[in-house]
């Protein structure tokens, strides 16, 4: 069998700048140890069957037509046309993120929605999901997620296409497992519409784009989230919009009523 990626690396009290992720500071250095491993193969990221997220015990997010579902955190995000929308204005960019979270908590779960993101070559958004919102140190001190990332969008400086790489930016910063881009360029449709489907089934996390698997990733680190809310992301130092409908979930486990804190 042909392996597409065969990534293993270990990082172990080794200082590191991160110059890639709009919502950290550029040469952020970390010094935290992990051990991440991820295998996947062509077959399973070209041939594996995208979940349909249909059918019984699917929670449509925008069922009722309104964001009763979600945590608004300010009035840039509103409903147009059974569509999120959330953008910054004219040219005025965000001192910090946002990001709109579920009411309801969810563990294992099949995950879909469509998102169309335009802007300037700065334009990030994400989908959180097992998010447990704390309190972020950085380059400021914000309310931040733990818990994973499906990334979409470009970073400065060197505008790397980061669409559909895992991460766990705020919680743990040295967790970055990038897609295939040969991959991603044949699926991925640039400023429109993009199906965005995720499965987490413990500590495996798998993501497809427009129905081609793009990434099968099992994280082994004690410290990754298994819990929490799912939630949309708009990153500061940039002009954008952001657009997410046909928003589902399917729960594989008994999912909790909790969210970010008033």
């Amino acid at each position: 069998m042909k392996y597409a990626i065969v990534l293993v690396f270990v990082l172990s009290l080794l200082p590191t700048a991160f110059a890639g992720e709009p919502g950290l500071p550029f040469g952020w250095l970390m010094t935290r140890q992990i051990s991440m491993s991820l295998l996947v193969s062509s077959a399973d990221t070209n041939e594996a069957t995208e979940p349909s997220v249909n059918g019984p015990g699917v929670i449509d997010l925008l069922e009722s037509g309104t964001l009763d579902a979600w945590k608004v955190p300010s009035d840039r995000w509103h409903l147009e046309e059974k569509s999120i929308i959330v953008g910054s204005t004219g040219t005025e960019k965000l001192d910090l993120p946002e990001w709109l979270y579920t009411k309801q908590s969810f563990g294992d779960f099949e995950f879909t929605c469509e998102l169309k993101l335009t802007g300037d070559n700065r334009r990030n958004t994400g989908i959180y999901f097992r998010a447990n919102p704390f309190t972020f140190k950085g380059y400021k001190t914000f309310e931040a997620p733990s818990g994973y990332e499906f990334d979409a969008g470009n970073a400065a400086p060197n505008k790397k296409n980061m669409w559909g790489s895992v991460g766990d930016w705020y919680a743990r910063p040295s967790l970055r497992i990038f897609a295939d881009q040969t991959v991603i360029v044949e699926a991925f449709k640039p400023e429109d519409w993009n199906r965005v489907t995720i499965r987490a089934r413990e500590n495996r996390l798998e993501y497809w784009i427009n129905g081609t698997k793009i990434m099968d990733y099992r994280d082994n680190d004690p410290k990754g989230s298994r819990d929490g809310l799912i939630g949309f992301q708009i990153h500061d130092r940039s002009v954008m919009k952001v657009a997410f409908r046909n928003i589902r979930v399917l729960p594989l486990s008994q999912p909790k009523k909790q969210g970010p804190k008033e």
